[in-house]
C-alpha cells in the first residue's frame, strides 16, 4: 500500500504506540506502518508498510531493535479488529446452536457492525480489510509472499477488495463463516492472479465487479456512493445506512480514515 512516509523526529517518540517485536506473528498484516529507532543515529526508519507483512526472518533480523514503533493512528484499527474477532465468535458460536434464529444473529452481528461507521456513516476499504484479517482464516503465506514479490499492487488490491467483500456480505445477511472465509481466500487469489472482475458470471462476482469498480472510484463506501451503484444488494445496504444515519447519536466514535494529518495514506 501506498503510504506518505512520514519523517518521525526523536521527541516524538512519547506519541507512538510500542510493540515488542516478539510479540508479531508473522504474515499478520500490519495496522499502520511500522518503524525501528536506530539508536546509532536516534533516527526513525519505516520497516513496513500498512498491510505489508513479516516473515519469518526478517522478524529475526529486527529482534535486536526489540520494539517496533508505530504511529497512534494505529488504536483507531484495533477496533476493527475487536469486531472482527467478536463476530467471528458469534457466527460460530450461534451456528453450533441449532435454534439460533436468523433475526437474532442479524440483530446482534449489525449492532457491533454499525458502531464501525462512525459518526458520519462511511467506511474505507483498508479498515473493512483489518476487520476481514481477524474475521477470517489467514491467508496462505506461500501466496502471499509470491504476491508481494512479483504482484505487489494487485497484493494490495486483493486485500482490500476481499475484504470489503467479506464486510459488506455480513451486512447482507451471509453468516456462513465458512462461506465467507472461501470468499475471501478465493477473491484475493484471483485477484492477485489478473482476475480484474469484468466479466462476472454469479450473483457474487456481480457484487464483487459493483465493490471493485468502488474501490477504483471512490476513497469510502458512503450513502452517496451506493446510491450511485443502486442495485438489490446496495439498496438494501443503503437502508440500514440510512437507519444508522438518523440514530448516529449513539454511535462513539467520529468515522476514521487513512487520510490527512493524523493518516498514512499517500
Amino acid at each position: 500500500m501506498l503510504f506518505d512516509d512520514k519523517k518521525l523526529q526523536l521527541e516524538s517518540i512519547n506519541d507512538l504506540v510500542q510493540c515488542p517485536v516478539h510479540t508479531v506473528e508473522p504474515y499478520s498484516l500490519m495496522l499502520a506502518p511500522v518503524y525501528v529507532l536506530m539508536k546509532l543515529n536516534q533516527k526513525f526508519v519505516s520497516v513496513k508498510a500498512p498491510l505489508d507483512f513479516f516473515t519469518d526472518d526478517e522478524l529475526q533480523r529486527l529482534k535486536t531493535h526489540e520494539v517496533f514503533y508505530l504511529p497512534k493512528f494505529v488504536k483507531s484499527s484495533v477496533r476493527f479488529q475487536t469486531a472482527g474477532r467478536l463476530i467471528r465468535k458469534m457466527l460460530t458460536l450461534k451456528q453450533a446452536q441449532l435454534s439460533a434464529a436468523p433475526q437474532e444473529i442479524s440483530k446482534e452481528s449489525f449492532s457491533v457492525l454499525s458502531e464501525l461507521w462512525g459518526k458520519q456513516v462511511h467506511i474505507e476499504p483498508f479498515f473493512m480489510s483489518i476487520f476481514a484479517e481477524e474475521f477470517c482464516t489467514p491467508l496462505n503465506p506461500e501466496k502471499m509472499l509470491w504476491a508481494r514479490e512479483h504482484a505487489v499492487v494487485k497484493h494490495d488490491h486483493g486485500l482490500l477488495l476481499s475484504g470489503t467483500l467479506v464486510f459488506i456480505a455480513l451486512h447482507l445477511g451471509w453468516f456462513d463463516f465458512e462461506e465467507l472465509d472461501q470468499y475471501r481466500i478465493s477473491i484475493y487469489e484471483r485477484t492477485v492472479q489478473g482476475e480484474d472482475w469484468s466479466a462476472p458470471t454469479s450473483a457474487l462476482e456481480f457484487i464483487v465487479k459493483d465493490l471493485n469498480d468502488i474501490l477504483n472510484a471512490h476513497p469510502a463506501i458512503t450513502l452517496e456512493v451506493l446510491t450511485e451503484v443502486s442495485c438489490e444488494w446496495s439498496n438494501k445496504l443503503s437502508s440500514r445506512l440510512k437507519f444508522l444515519k438518523t440514530k448516529n447519536t449513539n454511535i462513539s466514535y467520529d468515522s476514521v480514515t487513512i487520510f490527512g494529518k493524523e493518516g498514512f495514506a499517500a
